[in-house]
């Protein structure tokens, strides 16, 4: 994959995206040779409830696009000066959607934690319990997922899936792929009726970034 590549990728994203895209950020910079989205600050967010994550986002601006429902994509490649893949990442950021519990039932999980000697999981429900009855909010059930790849990486596979900010759990990969490969993978929650052009999804799987086979038993092939 060279950023020529990514950058013809990216044009692909937002051709197929358009019909649904609300704002777009993207910002291709040919000069030191990286994609990204204006005004990027780089960074994860461990252990940060879901909702607050995303709205920190949204009022931060840090998307690459997006969308008409209010999920929005971040996409991000960095190319060394010899124009091979250094770091990329692809995130895909649903809006947070309520569960239905009811008050009867989260003061009966907070019972249960709490007979357990759970306290971690007791106070967490507990204080749902709270903003349920005062402020009438509803626990979120949505997290992100990203694609993420560091040529630097030694502690696990440089190319792997993750969901939220779960660190510890990552889906390997013998591949880095292009973006619309990622856009197929979260189609089924996009608001996008029509399908994926198959020219570009076609160039969009020759030109992913083949790496060694990890070790793991569980791993995305290309």
């Amino acid at each position: 994959m060279k950023y020529a590549m990514a950058a013809q990728g990216i044009h692909n994203v937002k051709e197929f995206l358009r019909p649904a895209t609300q704002v777009d950020c993207i910002s291709l910079q040919q000069a030191n040779r990286t994609i990204t989205w204006n005004g990027r600050k780089p960074g994860i967010h461990k252990n940060v409830y879901y909702p607050l994550e995303y709205q920190y986002l949204i009022d931060h601006h840090q998307y690459s696009l997006l969308l008409a429902d209010g999920s929005f994509f971040q996409f991000y490649y960095e190319f060394t000066e010899d124009d091979c893949l250094a770091k990329a990442r692809l995130a895909y950021y649903p809006k947070p959607i309520s569960t239905s519990d009811s008050l009867d039932s989260l003061i009966d999980a907070a019972d249960d934690a709490l007979e357990r000697e759970d306290e971690a999981l007791y106070d967490h429900i507990f204080n749902w319990v709270e903003l349920l009855e005062v402020k009438k909010q509803s626990p979120s059930n949505t997290s992100h997922i990203r694609f993420d790849y560091d040529n630097e990486v030694t502690a696990h596979s440089p190319s792997h899936i993750q969901f939220s900010g779960v660190q510890e759990f990552r889906v390997s990969a013998e591949f880095y792929p292009l973006p619309l490969i990622f856009i197929e993978l979260c189609l089924p929650m996009l608001p996008i009726e029509h399908g994926i052009d198959v020219g570009a999804l076609n160039f969009a799987s020759r030109n992913k970034h083949a790496i060694e086979r990890p070790t793991t038993s569980i791993f995305l092939t290309g």
